[in-house]
């Protein structure tokens, strides 16, 4: 990120990401987040299928 004048932060707590998230919107740069998730803190986004209402719409 750096090589196109942007900044990058790597985050593991949300003191962490509230800290960079200050930072970057302060700088005006492009910045990239890397917020570490615990792999124990719930189910990983490919399977929330499972969790999203069924749709109302109807196939014509």
């Amino acid at each position: 990120m750096e090589a196109f004048g942007g900044v990058g932060y790597n985050v593991t707590t949300p003191e962490e990401l509230t800290d960079a998230l200050n930072k970057s919107l302060a700088s005006g740069k492009p910045t990239v987040i890397n917020a570490v998730i615990d792999e124990t803190a719930g189910t990983e986004s490919g399977r929330l299928t499972n969790l999203n209402p069924a749709s109302t719409a109807t196939k014509k």
